[in-house]
């Protein structure tokens, strides 16, 4: 998904003028570059947002399958 680029491109995030360090393409669009300092703040905003799942949901599941086998 995400590639390496090999060229000298500018990041596409708005107001960073470093130069991008990794691509992915875009349905419709082409490819996004992305610096890597873009890309770490994109991942840890992309963590902030996301809500890990309960390990008690997960326990639970494993024991309705069980009884369920059984």
């Amino acid at each position: 998904m995400l590639q390496n680029v090999t060229t000298k491109t500018k990041c596409d995030v708005r107001n960073c003028k470093n130069n991008a360090a990794y691509n992915f393409e875009i349905k419709g669009r082409g490819k996004c570059f992305l610096c890597a300092d873009c890309l770490e703040e994109l991942f840890a905003e992309y963590r902030a947002h996301t809500v890990p799942k309960s390990p008690q949901n997960i326990i639970k599941k494993k024991q309705e399958r069980r009884s369920m086998d059984e």
